[in-house]
């Protein structure tokens, strides 16, 4: 028997066919609504890429074609138009039963759920919780940010926290979500040191000799940014890419090995520019500035998320991070 996974964790039936996930469901009527990859991608915060990758999968598991793709817009095939509804239903369902269970188990527990990616879970958010006196039990959820948002979207956690940049379309669907801007930040390129403490791998324009280059997924929102950071000076540097990951800790795990330079957020790296771990790759190198953003829900909530979006409000209109 095959199961539904909502998780994106990946399994198998018995008889060897992927077991089907939620998200393929929802991806299929996004598109289905819309009648275009592009805006239903978006919809869906994933690249088109990917979001191609998982309608393929889901019609893999269905044995048919469910999407006509010759036609503008998209329209549905007749296998298509047959499973519309069954698709409906039983996102419907599943969402409505989740909610019944979750509200069962939870009920009278004061614990908050944050999630949030992996970059601001390891120094920003212990910092910032104690920065607002949070009192309540957190549970963190670290995780890449298209699942964090999911998770806020369909009331996984009670709380998102993300970058945003000015170069990067805006990584939460704003409707239905409220967000405050609670600490700025910088993408800043930095490198290990030599002995002497200066930076092992400098980085100068027109260097005749590459420069081993530590990055981000192409489509990790840091990726994107420093794309973009890159993309307005696309000849002053010779970099050389030697390392990826979707992981902020990764690329600054590799730094300070002193495997190449990068650009990290500076509050990621702060210890590791006071110890002396890191330093600038350079002078007067290309910056990003970033900001971090809280999102909850719109409507009303528990005492203990008003209570924390209070203190949250009162600490960013301070200007305390």
């Amino acid at each position: 028997m095959c199961i539904f996974r909502a998780d994106g964790a990946r399994g198998r039936c018995s008889y060897g066919i992927p077991a089907l996930e939620l998200k393929w469901l929802e991806d299929f009527l996004a598109v289905a609504n819309s009648g275009n990859f592009s805006r239903a991608a978006e919809a869906r915060n994933v690249t088109q890429p990917a979001f191609s990758r998982r309608l393929k999968a889901l019609e893999t598991w269905i044995g048919v074609p469910l999407l006509d793709r010759g036609s503008y817009p998209i329209t549905l095939t007749p296998a298509g138009e047959k499973f519309l509804p069954v698709a409906e239903r039983v996102v419907r369902d599943l969402r409505s039963h989740r909610e019944d269970v979750r509200a069962s188990s939870i009920a009278g527990r004061a614990m908050l759920n944050f999630a949030m990616p992996h970059s601001l879970a390891v120094d920003f958010f212990p910092l910032w919780w104690r920065a607002i006196g949070g009192k309540a039990t957190v549970k963190v959820i670290a995780d890449n940010l298209h699942d964090c948002v999911e998770l806020l979207l369909h009331g996984g956690c009670q709380f998102l926290l993300c970058y945003r940049s000015e170069v990067v379309p805006n990584p939460v669907i704003a409707s239905g979500f409220t967000g405050i801007a609670i600490a700025r930040d910088a993408l800043i390129a930095v490198s290990a040191p030599d002995p002497s403490g200066q930076p092992r791998h400098r980085l100068v324009p027109d260097n005749k000799e590459a420069t081993p280059f530590l990055n981000y997924a192409p489509d990790a929102f840091l990726g994107k940014v420093t794309a973009s950071l890159l993309s307005a000076e696309p000849n002053r540097f010779n970099l050389s890419l030697s390392y990826e990951s979707a992981f902020a800790e990764a690329v600054r795990a590799q730094t300070i090995a002193g495997e190449g330079i990068a650009w990290l957020p500076r509050k990621l790296i702060e210890s590791d520019l006071r110890e002396g771990w890191l330093v600038s790759a350079g002078g007067s190198l290309p910056e990003a500035a970033l900001t971090i953003w809280l999102y909850r829900a719109t409507q009303k909530s528990t005492a203990n998320v008003e209570s924390i979006w209070a203190a949250a409000t009162a600490l960013a209109n301070a200007g305390a991070t």
